[in-house]
């Protein structure tokens, strides 16, 4: 089979890209498409042909949207007698589309890049698909360059939130450390977005709480002066919801 090396002018953000990737499987007759970033290490037992044809082996659910990344889901419950989670939350990469339901629901290409993947599977829960997460782990998939404590007031003051919240949780080192980028329009941008679908009710209602976390690492990452301008951009496009103009702004599209 051919490999295919499709590159864009400019950089228009990964919903177009995926959008394309779509169309173009479409018209090369494939069933399903399957998406994995830069920074993902493909596993020895990788078999995404095994995890689609067992969706489909189970009954009264449409396998429409799958995982493979068992990591970086948010499993909610186990389906008996399978290898599936229902999860509520799915990451973009490792994640396995029905070209045709794709079709119909296109990625949201004004997010540019952030909330793209839980945007998507929280619409298709309210369409009444259920995102499946495979057991088996088949991809390695660590998002953000590293890891880095925190380390400003504001960021110390956000751990100590969370640690009193999972005061419970074995793993409590995780609640001192952030996902670190070093573009910080990173965390520009998951603000702004959430912003943008928590006010649309487009993502989890439990966002408001990732969007207080989002203000303390911009923080964290900006410093309090330069935080102010970006957090004040972040709820203007937000609210206004016009990501396209920020985008081209942003990004010189």
């Amino acid at each position: 089979m051919p490999d295919y090396f499709v590159q864009f002018d400019k950089n228009y953000g990964l919903g177009k890209a995926y959008n394309y990737a779509i169309k173009f499987a479409k018209e090369r007759g494939e069933e399903y498409v399957m998406f994995l970033d830069q920074d993902t290490t493909i596993l020895d037992n990788f078999a995404p042909s095994k995890v689609i044809q067992e969706a489909k082996e189970l009954k009264d659910i449409k396998p429409m949207i799958l995982s493979a990344n068992i990591d970086n889901a948010l499993v909610e419950k186990e389906i008996p007698n399978s290898n599936f989670y229902i999860a509520k939350g799915i990451v973009n990469s490792g994640m396995i589309l029905s070209v045709d339901y794709a079709l119909k629901q296109p990625f949201l290409e004004g997010l540019f890049l952030d909330r793209l993947d839980f945007e998507y599977t929280y619409r298709a829960e309210k369409l009444g698909y259920l995102p499946l997460v495979y057991r088996e782990r088949m991809i390695l998939h660590k998002p953000g360059e590293r890891l880095k404590y925190y380390s400003r007031l504001c960021g110390k003051f956000l751990v100590a939130m969370k640690l009193m919240l999972h005061r419970n949780n074995k793993d409590r080192e995780k609640y001192r450390q952030y996902d670190h980028y070093s573009n910080f329009l990173r965390y520009y941008l998951m603000l702004r977005n959430d912003i943008y679908l928590l006010l649309r009710r487009r993502i989890y209602p439990n966002f408001w709480k990732i969007i207080i976390c989002d203000l303390f690492i911009l923080c964290e990452v900006l410093g309090y002066r330069k935080s102010i301008r970006w957090i004040l951009r972040a709820i203007k496009y937000g609210l206004l919801g016009d990501l396209e103009k920020d985008n081209k702004e942003l990004f010189e599209i």
